[in-house]
């Protein structure tokens, strides 16, 4: 790059016409310019601005849902139930009422295993993890996408297992269990995927 731009200086010398050199040193200020506004765009301040965890979470479900595809669905209506304490907040309401394969994801927060057939998508969160192995077993067969953030979950049955990584959001997958459920995980989605359990 040097060498080119020390070319470039040679060049304008040759011809030793000052309208050249003016252009010269226009166009690679301007360059200069750019490659500070690109810095100052990952400077500390920003990052403090990034979004939270489980607001990146959000983002993640929503294509958890999008790259899954069910044997069947519900009549416009594509139910996420979170069991247990809900650690996301008003982070959820980014999702309320977008579609996913043209139906409208509806947000719903379940206290009881019992109710969780009603759902195509089971979010578990740390404070329900406790009661995993019950839930597993209730599911078994369900085509119901099982999402969690606990270490370990994916061996334990969970389909698709998030963690926090060097500050991002990374992804395990069980695509033995999700097949068993009837579920088609895309190719799409397991290529960003840590682990994939067959």
């Amino acid at each position: 790059m040097l060498n080119w731009i020390l070319g470039k200086q040679e060049e304008t010398v040759f011809y030793g016409n000052r309208c050249i050199i003016q252009r010269f040193f226009i166009r690679y200020f301007s360059i200069l310019s750019l490659c500070w506004l690109i810095f100052l765009g990952y400077s500390p301040l920003t990052q403090a601005e990034q979004p939270s965890e489980y607001r990146l979470k959000v983002a993640f479900l929503y294509n958890f849902s999008a790259y899954t595809e069910w044997p069947s669905l519900p009549d416009q209506v594509l139910n996420l139930c979170i069991y247990g304490e809900d650690p996301f907040g008003e982070n959820l309401q980014h999702l309320q009422h977008k579609k996913a394969h043209e139906h409208e994801i509806v947000v719903r927060h379940i206290r009881n295993t019992e109710d969780l057939p009603s759902c195509q998508i089971v979010f578990i969160t740390r404070s329900g993890i406790g009661n995993l192995s019950d839930i597993i077993s209730q599911l078994d067969g369900m085509p119901i996408l099982t999402i969690a953030d606990s270490p370990g979950a994916s061996q334990q049955g969970v389909m698709l297992n998030m963690a926090i990584k060097e500050g991002k959001v990374s992804f395990e997958a069980n695509l033995a269990i999700a097949k068993r459920s009837r579920l088609k995980l895309s190719s799409q989605l397991l290529r960003f995927a840590t682990e994939v359990y067959q």
